[in-house]
């Protein structure tokens, strides 16, 4: 008894701490909020997510790229520059008993969620970064879309208008297209009638600032996004470029740790608080930490959406197959 209520009063912490944040604040410096876009008319660029988190005044929250230097030791470091947006990209097909699709997978990194008293955030720490996936069809059509921070926690769906009802997780909300759903105190759609084709509305994610956790999700057209928004241009780039980070003396290095324990995590990443207070139940002493979305083979880890440590491989978001099983989707 007293190890359940202590789990729930660890849980209750970790959702205050996380989920729960002052209301949106006001942009300063800048007529418009900043949306960060990345152009062009292919299906990788036309599914790219439109980013726009608050307060991009400061530098913690602007959408940034991965760079290495080497200290006075000559001693790799690998931190996130602000002022160099890059969205790194890749496909990846897989299948199910139901079909073959694609996964276009996006990866963004900011600079850190800060360490601050009011409002706290349990995954302060540097090298953060978010991942958006959208799954196409054979056809290219959007079937649906996935956010997860790159250390696993916060993961949110939002299915489309070309997801099969019968794909739906049991209960989900989807009597109307206004339905919405709760992820952790955030209220976001419970679909998005993502539509497909040159010219069509983009998708466009709100980010809260300091932990840029996606706290809107809607549909907008080039027009209304331009008319709106201070407009960032925004490079997409392989996902392979994480694994050739420039360094000063002409070598390269990747972001994420080769070899060793730490194999397959952010190097520089690391969350204290969250370690302190879901360590224990988790029974993970990198929770939180962020990591390379990839196979097993390639981590000491594996990329796992669900606390429960029975739940790692099952979760894993690699095998995008048995994720969705697990999470009840049924594509």
């Amino acid at each position: 008894m007293r190890a359940s209520r202590a789990l729930a009063l660890a849980a209750a912490l970790l959702c205050a701490a996380c989920a729960v944040g002052p209301p949106p604040a006001p942009e300063t410096g800048t007529a418009h909020p900043a949306a960060y876009v990345v152009t062009g008319e292919g299906p990788p660029s036309r599914f790219a997510p439109v980013l726009v988190p608050q307060r991009t005044d400061l530098p913690y929250n602007r959408v940034g790229t991965p760079v290495a230097r080497l200290d006075a030791k000559g001693h790799e470091e690998v931190s996130v520059d602000p002022d160099r947006p890059v969205v790194f990209y890749q496909a990846i097909p897989f299948t199910t008993a139901h079909g073959s699709y694609t996964n276009l997978v996006y990866r963004v990194h900011f600079t850190k969620v800060p360490y601050r008293m009011r409002p706290s955030h349990v995954s302060a720490g540097p090298n953060v970064g978010l991942l958006v996936i959208v799954t196409v069809d054979a056809d290219d059509n959007p079937l649906l879309v996935t956010t997860v921070h790159t250390c696993g926690c916060y993961l949110a769906f939002f299915p489309t208008a070309f997801l099969p009802k019968d794909a739906y997780p049991d209960g989900w909300p989807q009597e109307t297209p206004d339905a919405t759903q709760n992820v952790l105190g955030e209220r976001l759609p419970a679909r998005l009638d993502l539509p497909t084709g040159v010219g069509a509305p983009r998708l466009v994610l709100t980010l809260r600032e300091g932990t840029h956790r996606v706290m809107g999700a809607a549909l907008r057209t080039r027009e209304s996004v331009a008319a709106d928004y201070a407009t960032v241009p925004t490079a997409l780039a392989p996902m392979a470029d994480l694994e050739r980070l420039p360094l000063p003396d002409g070598g390269a290095t990747s972001l994420f740790a080769t070899s060793g324990r730490h194999r397959g995590f952010v190097k520089g990443s690391h969350k204290p608080f969250e370690r302190l207070l879901v360590l224990w139940w988790a029974l993970d002493w990198r929770v939180g930490r962020d990591k390379r979305y990839g196979p097993r083979e390639d981590m000491d880890t594996v990329f796992y959406t669900s606390l429960k440590p029975w739940a790692r491989d099952e979760s894993d978001m690699w095998r995008f197959s048995d994720f969705l099983a697990y999470w009840g989707w049924k594509l």
